[in-house]
């Protein structure tokens, strides 16, 4: 900008003094320099925006890695404990379905020994579930939130020779909400001492 008007300067102290045609066709120099200097000011105005918006990103995208990092890790995988194929069930009332045999179990919220997931943190979670019975008697399962039931399965004694049955949901949970699996009043549900046919699963989506 100096420079600018140090030649300004210049070239009108010379002007002044002696009649000089710099050119032909005549072109106002001192108009062509503030047009320039208007382009330059739009371009350094672009420039501190790209800047602006930039150190917005940067800062958002650290705020996205914090939330990841410091987002807790839950997930686990349970089964049921034999030493033989066995089946749980037939009860004479509603039973809580404990999977004590945890295949996996990231974050400790789910306990083999009650059959319970207890939420961590507010957030967002999947459970999913799967049963596996001969067909001698009905299976019916549930997943409970607390003590309200949320989805179910059903599997009727069909005559076939294995019933399969799963379902899943999505829950929304607060820090100390529980979820447990009921296996229905004079049902069953098969379990093997090797391949794990009927699990509980379940997974923290996201926090909010």
């Amino acid at each position: 900008m100096q420079l600018i008007q140090i030649f300004l300067f210049t070239l009108l102290c010379v002007c002044e003094g002696e009649d000089v045609d710099f050119m032909k066709p005549t072109m106002n120099v001192y108009t062509e320099i503030l047009k320039l200097q208007a382009v330059v000011e739009g371009l350094t105005e672009q420039l501190n925006a790209v800047k602006s918006e930039l150190t917005e990103q940067k800062s958002l995208v650290h705020n996205l890695k914090q939330q990841i990092v410091e987002s807790p890790k839950v997930a686990f995988t349970a089964s049921m404990t034999s030493t033989v194929n066995s089946h749980r069930g037939p009860f004479s009332s509603e039973t809580n379905l404990i999977f004590d045999k945890v295949l996996t179990n990231i974050g400790d919220a789910y306990s083999g020994t009650t059959g319970i997931f207890t939420a961590p943190v507010n957030g967002v979670y999947y459970f999913r579930y799967s049963g596996n019975a001969f067909t001698s008697h009905d299976m019916g399962l549930s997943i409970f939130k607390g003590s309200s039931r949320f989805v179910s399965s059903y599997e009727y004694n069909s005559g076939e020779q294995n019933d399969n049955a799963s379902n899943g949901a999505v829950m929304q949970l607060e820090a100390g909400e529980q979820v447990h699996m009921r296996l229905w009043i004079r049902s069953w549900v098969f379990v093997d001492y090797r391949y794990n046919y009927s699990t509980f699963t379940g997974f923290l989506l996201y926090t909010i």
